[in-house]
């Protein structure tokens, strides 16, 4: 999982009693958070871990930033948490199956498989 889903993560579930801190991250990266917070409808949840972590020192947002992501509070959705839970799941899982001993494997057959033809 890259950093802007751990601290998306982090974000989301601020309200838990052991929060890990927020990573450090390009504002190209945060606008990156915000697009994506939009998209799945989970900005009321990163609004509200913005409030929460407002002290983390690797919070740093320019002011417009974070007045936007600030500005996606609202009522929580628990099916858009869900949808968006899932899409992780998945993307994951997809990304276990192309694990490097899975692509070597996948390797090794295709140069088998090609010295059979030759033959």
């Amino acid at each position: 999982m890259d950093v802007i889903l751990r601290n998306i993560e982090r974000l989301v579930y601020s309200d838990a009693s052991e929060r890990e801190p927020i990573e450090p991250m390009t504002e190209w990266k945060w606008n990156r958070l915000y697009q994506i917070a939009r998209k799945y409808g989970i900005g009321p949840w990163i609004a509200e871990g913005i409030k929460v972590y407002e002290n983390d020192f690797f919070l740093q947002l320019s002011p417009t930033l974070r007045q936007q992501l600030l500005d996606l509070a609202g009522e929580k959705d628990a099916e858009c948490l869900a949808k968006y839970e899932l899409q992780i799941k998945r993307s994951q899982s997809i990304i276990q199956k192309f694990s490097p001993q899975s692509l070597h494997a996948y390797a090794s057959d295709l140069v088998k498989n090609i010295k059979n033809i030759e033959e």
